[in-house]
């Protein structure tokens, strides 16, 4: 599975990554006896699920089925390719990976555009300080009230008024015309040639939550300015999707985890200005329309996500759709109300960041503010307006943050419109039951997700014991007949066990690993060797657990065996082939004395095959 980088290099990787540490920049671990537990990043939930073996290094969603160590994380946080992923980890951990002819290209596209959008920040940070239009960007920023420090920081830079300008520059420094265009700074022209997106604006990096620059947002310096969108965005590129980042996130994570809170704005110098009050753990949404990717990398690092949007647009419809989806994902929403004409920037400028401090913590929750919003919006005396309240309302109750909530808000809702209680509870149930339905004929037109290997439960624990230690899977090999098993990946991974178990001093669950590419197997084992119930248990106990489920399997198995034999026999009778048919029952009769003994006894088994 190194995919061209030596054996010995991916194992250096390997033990200089810390699974714990990595994974914690992405979301938030707490210990669980041996383990470590949190939110899957990979799937919205409530309830923790995801399960980290520090011991073993490996990790397993008990909710979604993802797993793997160190290299499947990268490749399923980072979309990348196994190469990719040990390259990147190679970095982060000070290995060199040796380059050979074979590797030449190993440089992606996304690694390509990475670099590239590093150049295109120095290009524009160069003329943010030395050029005639920078001097008027770098004014425009100082009356913003954005310091030197944070200009530095936030990598703030200027576009200069040129069609060229970057192009020609990116070109002689090797950078080729089509790899412009694939990440987003150069656009093609009508007839020939190229010309820049990013012309006459200040320029903000926006970085993903690693720290690389994965796009940039420009903004004109003129109110007045009609020759362009007020703020432009880098357009979708193989590194960066708008619904997928919250600009600030990488500056503002430490902070977002300490105090378990997010504050989310609309804008960049909120989140910069924010910053120099040591406001840190302020990201901006890169627009109002929340995402579930960005509501899930919100509850990843939150328990509170607090809005401070802007006051002209908090109200917008996009707005509150958001919000329902970033509250659906699990977080706890609050909603900060901003002053009439003001946004987080200019507040924080004007009155401190105490008062903003103050303003958050009188945030209401989300379905409460929301109440207020639409009692005030409708008129509740019509029968219009209590049937738009109502339509507006249900999918706020539908993503309450627990049973409790919902109940509290729904009972004040219905005092609101003066209704009976039951009533609005019933076309709660009725526009749930909906949802599912939609859910689930939305679902079938998705392509179909291959079934998930499904194991007994005894299958389970052998597995999860046998990788305990090297003894225990000794024990396993002594005890277990492999025709016990139902399922036949259980059975290849069992063998590689026993197999690795005989020739090595010390078992390896990563070799193990290593000897399978498909993700369903490399699950089994994962789940296997992170289940928290084998965790804290002696060797006496493991090998009693092992003999009981092992047992369990021997009945079964015997149990299918007399089935066929009786079903053969049966036949046989019923053609009058009675002596065939009497040496079945003599085998029938030979399985059901040793049913329910130690399948030792039997020589594993015994020859049972009719």
């Amino acid at each position: 599975m190194s995919q061209g980088i030596p054996e010995e290099i991916v194992d250096e990787i390997r033990q200089r990554t810390d699974l714990v540490s990595l994974i914690n920049e992405y979301i938030k671990l707490e210990r669980r006896g041996k383990n470590m537990v949190g939110l899957c990043p990979f799937h919205n939930e409530k309830t923790p699920s995801f399960s980290v073996s520090p011991d073993k290094q490996l990790y397993h969603c008990f909710g979604c089925g993802a797993s793997g160590n160190v290299f499947s994380l990268i490749m399923q946080m980072e979309n990348l390719t196994f190469p990719e992923a040990a390259h990147y980890l190679a970095r982060k951990a000070g290995v060199t990976v040796p380059e050979k002819k074979a590797q030449t290209g190993v440089e992606s596209l996304k690694d390509k555009i990475y670099r590239l959008n590093e150049l295109a920040a120095r290009f524009y940070a160069y003329h943010l300080h030395n050029s005639e239009g920078g001097k008027k960007a770098y004014n425009y920023l100082l009356k913003r009230g954005i310091k030197q420090e944070a200009i530095e920081l936030f990598k703030l830079g200027y576009a200069p008024p040129g069609w060229t300008g970057f192009y020609n520059f990116a070109l002689k420094k090797g950078a080729p015309p089509d790899l412009m265009v694939k990440s987003g700074l150069v656009s093609p022209g009508r007839e020939k040639g190229y010309y820049d997106r990013f012309r006459d604006r200040v320029m903000f990096p926006i970085f993903n939550i690693s720290g690389k620059i994965a796009g940039f947002g420009g903004r004109t310096m003129s109110e007045g300015d009609k020759s362009g969108p007020k703020y432009l965005n880098s357009p979708e590129t193989p590194v960066f999707d708008k619904g997928n980042m919250l600009y600030g996130l990488n500056l503002a994570r430490e902070e977002i985890r300490r105090q378990k809170k997010a504050i989310v704005t609309e804008g960049y110098t909120d989140v910069i200005t924010a910053y120099q009050a040591g406001i840190k753990n302020c990201v901006a949404s890169l627009g109002t329309a929340l995402t579930a990717e960005q509501g899930r990398l919100l509850r990843n690092q939150a328990d509170t996500v607090v809005t401070a949007y802007d006051s002209d647009t908090a109200g917008q419809a996009a707005t509150w759709r958001g919000l329902a989806i970033l509250q659906s994902t699990g977080c706890l929403v609050e909603v900060a109300e901003m002053p009439e004409g003001s946004d987080p920037d200019t507040f924080i400028r004007k009155n401190g960041p105490e008062k903003f401090h103050d303003l958050v913590s009188e945030a209401l929750p989300l379905i409460k503010y929301r109440l207020q919003q639409l009692k005030k919006r409708h008129d509740l005396t019509s029968d219009k307006g209590r049937i738009d309240f109502i339509e507006e309302l249900m999918p706020f109750l539908l993503t309450a943050v627990n049973q409790i909530e919902q109940d509290y808000y729904l009972k004040k809702a219905a005092e609101i419109l003066d209704i009976e209680e039951d009533a609005l509870r019933r076309e709660l149930k009725k526009r749930r039951s909906y949802d599912k339905r939609k859910w689930k004929k939305e679902d079938l037109s998705k392509e179909i997700e291959p079934q998930k290997i499904s194991l007994r439960p005894e299958e389970k624990n052998i597995l999860s014991l046998m990788l305990q230690s090297k003894e225990i899977a000794e024990e396993g090999r002594n005890l277990l007949k492999l025709d016990y098993l139902d399922n036949s990946e259980a059975k290849k991974v069992i063998e590689e066990i026993w197999n690795l178990s005989a020739g090595e001093l010390v078992f390896s669950i990563e070799k193990l690993l290593n000897k399978f590419e498909d993700q369903q197997i490399v699950s089994i084992i994962s789940e296997a060797a992170t289940n928290p119930e084998m965790q804290d248990i002696t060797d006496q106990t493991a090998k009693r657990m092992l003999s009981d489920s092992i047992n369990k399997l021997h009945m079964l198995w015997i149990n299918r065996k007399l089935k066929e034999l009786e079903e053969k026999r049966k036949s046989y009778e019923a053609r009058g082939m009675y002596n065939e048919a009497n040496e079945l029952l003599m085998k029938e009769n030979e399985l059901i004395k040793h049913k329910g003994s130690n399948p030792d006894l039997l020589g594993k088994g015994g020859d049972f095959n009719g």
